[in-house]
This record gives C-alpha cells, structure tokens and sequence, in this order.
C-alpha cells in the first residue's frame, strides 16, 4: 500500500491506516503480556515455587516455551490479518478521485456544485470495508480468547510435570535414608560385638587368675 494512490487519498484525509494496523498489533502484544504474567503469577502461587529456587526456573523455562508456542501461532496469524487490511479492507476502489478542494470553502466544495452519486457510493463502500475491519478484530479477540483457555490447560500439564518431579525427589531421599540406616545397624553390630568380647575377655581374666581380688571387681556397665 505504501506509496499507492490509495495511500496519497487516505493522507489527504488525513488517515494512516498503517497507525491503526499497528495499533491493533500493539494492543494485542499488551493483552498478551498481561496474559502471561497473570498465568506465571498463578501457577507460582499453586505450585508454591518461590520457596525453591530450582522449582522457580523450572517453573518460568515451562512458561517461556508454552508463550513461544503460541507467540509463533499468533504472530503468522496477525501477519496475515494485517496484509488483508492494508490490501483489501484499506483499499480504494479503482478509479476514485477526491474533489477538488477549495480553500474558500469549508466542505471544500462549491455550494451549487451538484451532488455526485458516484463519489457517495465510494463513501459507502469505504464505510462497508470499515465494518469489515472491525468484524476482523472482533474475530480476532475470539483467537485470543480461545489460546488464553489453552493456556491454563498447559498450566494443568506443568502442574502435573512439578508432582512427578517431586516424586523423584522423594524416591531419593527414601532411598537415602535405608543406606544410612543399613549402615548404622552394621556400626551398633560392631559395637555390640566389641562389647561381648571385652565382657568374656574379664571373665576369662578373673577365672584364670586367682590371685585377683575377686570382692575388688565390680560389675561394668555395659555400652550400648
């Protein structure tokens, strides 16, 4: 459209339908954004991942890739949408020409000139293609609608990814405890063991020693 006859009547009338394709674009990157920090929010007071470091990370790399998803989804589709605008729903219809203007007039018209039905008509059409133009938004907010709903289904899938990994986790920490405790018994053995030996040791000791002050000897405590 740029540089188009098109172009040169909407700058006559001082309108840029680029500004308005861009402002839509703008827009639709807003609700986005706020899209996908209220979802970050909400998943990280569900998931409860602010008290882990590592379940945070996780949390936000799983956000970042279901946005880039969608994002590629949602930006082939707005190209297409914005290049139907500006080929089609901006486009002058052939053979339109704006009426000479004349500075001592306010409409810029001659007050006896005739009406021209032409030129309403193409007023007409501009108008219907207008319409159009807003019909596209409409559809387009619906899209936007519809992948704010498959969003939060990806949250419920990422939920379930935050359990198995915590699972995991506790798989571990089991699995370490029985090593811990296998090796204490095996040490409480060895100390029971060393315990009885010393004990027939004294025994033997006071058997084969008569000489020894048997009403000296008292009984030791046992260690556990």
């Amino acid at each position: 459209m740029e540089g188009s006859e098109s172009e040169a009547i909407y700058e006559s009338l001082n309108l840029n339908p680029q500004l308005f394709v861009n402002e839509v674009l703008n827009t639709v990157d807003d609700v986005v954004d706020e899209a996908f920090d209220f979802f970050h929010q909400e998943a990280s007071t569900k998931l409860n991942s602010e008290g882990s470091i590592q379940r945070s990370e996780d949390l936000k790399k799983g956000v970042d890739c279901v946005r880039q998803r969608i994002q590629s989804v949602l930006d082939n589709r707005l190209a297409i949408w914005e290049k139907y605008c500006l080929l089609h729903c901006f486009a002058v219809p052939q053979g339109f020409r704006m009426p000479n203007t004349d500075k001592s007039n306010e409409n810029g018209l001659h007050p006896d000139a005739p009406f021209d039905l032409d030129i309403d008509a193409q007023l007409n059409s501009l108008r219907t293609r207008l319409t159009e133009v807003g019909k596209e938004s409409e559809a387009l907010n619906h899209e936007i609608q519809i992948l704010e709903k498959q969003s939060t289904v990806n949250a419920h899938y990422i939920n379930e990814a935050v359990q198995l990994y915590e699972q995991n986790n506790l798989h571990v920490l089991f699995r370490e405890i029985v090593t811990t405790a296998a090796e204490l018994g095996i040490k409480i053995k060895e100390q029971n063991t060393t315990t009885i030996e010393e004990s027939e040791q004294m025994k033997t000791k006071v058997v084969y020693s008569p000489e020894l002050d048997l009403p000296s000897i008292k009984p030791g405590k046992a260690r556990g």
